[in-house]
């Protein structure tokens, strides 16, 4: 229910406090299995997804002092004389840590760790199906408890959900109402700014950065994202495959003819529309604006 509903209630708006990081932490945090916490963060985006897997993740490197703590508690209850019984410990949890420890002492070059998260993409989807084949709608009515079982999990979902989106709104409150630089205070103060800005264009073209001395306005974040397969051009540059790209600064979009880093965009709006990836949940929200906002947008994008 997690993985159809939480998507759904993002994108309609049900969590106006929380933007697609946000959106990542809540899903990695209140969904127990990592098959439904993959699927709920990369119905949104890459940025979404990457930030739940990692929540998710660091939950269950917990397990490993977990485990050890019940194993003291239960050596401690078998009482003297009596053989302390061992904690079983999930063979999964021993091999994430040890591919977190070999994945953290060498680097991987960026195309074989293109082709083995290929390679988790489909295991995670024959997981889905497989649990599909496995999962009869008429055992739900079976004697058993298993309207029961169902009824606690509702219960459980409620109460997670409520629990994580009650802890991190604060937090986008807070962020909210922190005051704003010269340069989003000057790009806000126009309708195309406040567009580019709700749109989400401004989470990545981030206005401007501090510096040693002061702001430096260049909508960018200076980061690596990935665009997807459309802006993939296949060359490994350092730790970045071929469809991750440096955010590109919008300063000086007014004296330029052609866009994107081969120069195929002839205009702003072809631009954005081969934005994937990452940007796709963005892309797919400017595309939806009207045609009057698309176009105001656009005027005060090529005036930067």
């Amino acid at each position: 229910m997690a993985l159809l509903l939480y998507p759904v209630a993002f994108l309609d708006g049900w969590m106006p406090a929380l933007d697609d990081r946000l959106y990542g932490v809540f899903v990695g945090a209140s969904i127990y299995e990592l098959a439904q916490v993959y699927g709920a963060s990369f119905a949104i985006s890459e940025g979404a997804l990457n930030t739940a897997t990692l929540v998710k993740l660091s939950k269950v490197v917990m397990l490993v002092p977990l485990l050890l703590v019940l194993g003291l508690l239960r050596r401690r209850g078998d009482g003297p004389g009596r053989r302390a019984s061992p904690v079983p410990v999930p063979w999964f949890v021993i091999l994430f840590v040890g591919v977190m420890l070999l994945n953290s002492a060498f680097t991987l070059h960026p195309q074989a760790r293109r082709f083995i998260l290929d390679i988790d993409q489909f295991l995670f989807l024959m997981v889905m199906v497989a649990l599909g084949l496995t999962t009869r709608l008429t055992r739900l009515g079976e004697a058993g408890g298993a309207r029961r079982l169902l009824g606690v999990g509702v219960v459980g979902l409620v109460l997670s959900s409520s629990v994580a989106y009650g802890l991190l709104a604060p937090l986008a409150a807070t962020r909210d109402d922190a005051a704003p630089s010269s340069a989003e205070g000057a790009m806000l103060g126009s309708v195309g700014g406040r567009l580019f800005s709700s749109v989400g264009c401004a989470k990545c073209h981030v206005p401007a950065l501090r510096g040693r001395d002061g702001e430096v306005t260049l909508y960018s974040d200076l980061l690596l994202h990935d665009m997807g397969p459309a802006l993939d051009d296949k060359i490994v540059q350092g730790d970045a495959s071929g469809s991750e790209w440096r955010t590109t600064p919008l300063v000086g979009l007014a004296v330029r003819h052609r866009f994107l880093h081969d120069g195929r965009a002839a205009t702003l709006h072809d631009a954005i529309q081969a934005h994937g990836g990452e940007g796709q949940i963005v892309r797919d929200r400017f595309l939806a604006l009207s045609e009057v906002d698309r176009q105001t947008m656009l005027a005060f994008l090529g005036t930067r």
